[in-house]
């Protein structure tokens, strides 16, 4: 299911206004809208069928993915993680078992690494309540840092504050993402990895027009957004391998 929707809101006319803080204003009406609007919850459900009803979903092997934080105002990623997670009924992973890699921020200068959890137990809460994994298992074994594994990624699920159809992303101004795809991308051409499809989750409300929201040298574009509408293909990958 591929979407075009139209923001229903216009942008300031000057992109170097379109600033987080003033995102952070238009997740407040967000929130608000799920106070007053009865089922309006339900989008984020809509989201994350629609990831898991996807054939590039369900194809992917490997795949790095954001832990959502209600105060963070990010689309919910719980349901997507519990499906990658959940066992067979046996109690074994299936066959076809997915590996999933998750955020673990080390320090304030845009250090971010990617572990690698086996269920939603191995994360802990950090300083900020957010969910992340510990550098070690419960076992005291080092976990796998995505940056060391010996197989590529096939997809990255990614969130943000705003998104234009042009495929820039607006962060929250730490870099932590745009350093670290763009480490990711370098690894792959070392190795002669494809690269993995960048995909964001968004409601409709982020979503602008093309070329939007400012980008610096070291942003990292996304190659399709999903909204509750559906599936925004962006660059000709997206567009090969996100056929219906």
């Amino acid at each position: 299911m591929f979407a075009r929707p139209s923001s229903p809101w216009i942008p300031p006319s000057d992109p170097k206004k379109v600033t987080p803080i003033y995102f952070l204003l238009i997740f407040d009406f967000i929130n608000i809208f799920r106070i007053l609007i009865p089922g309006s919850f339900f989008l984020d459900d809509i989201i994350q069928s629609i990831v898991l009803e996807a054939p590039w979903f369900k194809s992917s092997k490997r795949l790095c993915a954001y832990i959502s934080c209600s105060a963070l105002r990010e689309v919910d990623t719980s349901k997507l993680l519990s499906q990658i997670l959940s066992p067979a009924p046996d109690g074994n992973k299936l066959p076809t078992a997915k590996k999933l890699y998750v955020p673990r921020v080390e320090d304030k200068n845009s250090n971010m690494r990617m572990f690698n959890i086996s269920r939603i137990d191995d994360l802990v809460a950090n300083s900020m309540n957010i969910l992340e994994p510990a550098s070690v298992d419960a076992d005291g074994n080092a976990r796998e840092d995505v940056m060391h594994a010996n197989d590529p990624v096939d997809l990255f699920i990614l969130p943000g504050l705003a998104f234009d159809r042009s495929g820039r992303r607006l962060g929250r101004g730490g870099g932590y993402y745009d350093t670290f795809l763009k480490n990711y991308k370098e690894l792959a051409k070392e190795k002669n990895w494809r690269l993995p499809l960048f995909v964001a989750l968004s409601y409709s409300v982020q979503i602008m027009d093309e070329e939007v929201i400012p980008v610096t040298p070291n942003d990292v574009l996304v190659d399709a957004l999903v909204s509750p509408t559906g599936v925004i293909p962006i660059t000709s990958a997206a567009l090969g391998r996100m056929k219906p």
